[in-house]
């Protein structure tokens, strides 16, 4: 594998420190899909393009501000999954809730990546062997298996109105999934819901992560979150669930989707 760990973090790192010259000095514009953007979105991921496949020029990208996916070469089975700024809204309100994450696919299956928040200094990471990482310690989650009226959960913002629940803890929202979804990797939350907003791009790394802490993303029907049925940059097609296997199926029982 030409690409290093070291390498995919030090890019990371370097983006991070890109998107903090435009932190608090951005416009921002509206997508097709309602989602926000910023010139700090764009500078990212032309870094973030140019320096993955200079660095593995026969691996594929795909990346949100990319509209058009680069295949790999003939004989390569390696993609970069590239989310340049997840959090704009967050990044353009100057909250510190936002990241640039970058993960290795090899087939359909995360290997690799690394995710940065600036602000905190958490940089999140795992190798194509071991375990992952958070500043350089070994997330070792601890899920729990019941519900109290203080177990804390991530949600998205509209949660109050698309979902009926009867949860007896509280529910935070921090906005943009990666960064919360790397919060519970980390074990500073227990679980986290979400409506069917999220891509590949939003997964993949965080996948990694899970895969490496025992933790799970399943559907609201059962079945398991598969990133292969991503990779045409379609939306995921149902809410999901993500955390250790107990809770999360403790919660998709108790929290029940109800779209506009």
């Amino acid at each position: 594998m030409p690409a290093s760990i070291a390498d995919i973090k030090q890019l990371v790192l370097e983006a991070g420190q890109i998107a903090l010259g435009y932190y608090g000095r951005v416009s921002r514009s509206v997508k097709a899909d309602a989602s926000v953007v910023t010139e700090a979105d764009h500078a990212i991921e032309v870094f973030l393009r140019s320096s993955l496949t200079a660095l593995a020029p026969d691996y594929g990208y795909i990346g949100e501000e990319t509209e058009d996916s680069l295949p790999p070469r003939h004989g390569e089975d390696h993609v970069w999954i590239v989310d340049a700024l997840d959090g704009s809204r967050a990044f353009f309100a100057r909250m510190p809730l936002w990241t640039p994450a970058v993960c290795l696919m090899k087939g359909d299956r995360p290997v690799a990546g690394a995710a940065i928040n600036p602000i905190t200094g958490e940089l999140f990471w795992a190798a194509e062997e071991g375990p992952a990482y958070c500043c350089g310690e070994i997330l070792r989650p601890a899920f729990p298996a019941t519900l109290e009226p203080n177990t804390f959960i991530f949600g998205p913002t509209n949660h109050h109105r698309t979902f009926a629940s009867d949860f007896p803890g509280r529910i935070y929202c921090l906005g943009a999934p990666i960064y919360q979804l790397c919060l519970v990797a980390k074990g500073a939350a227990s679980a986290l819901f979400f409506d069917p907003s999220v891509n590949l791009w939003d997964l993949a790394f965080p996948s990694l992560l899970f895969e490496r802490t025992g933790a799970v993303m399943v559907y609201a029907s059962g079945r398991p979150v598969n990133l292969a049925d991503l990779r045409q940059r379609g939306k995921v097609p149902e809410p999901f669930f993500a955390g250790g296997p107990a809770i999360v199926e403790i919660l998709r029982r108790r929290i029940t989707y109800r779209p506009l």
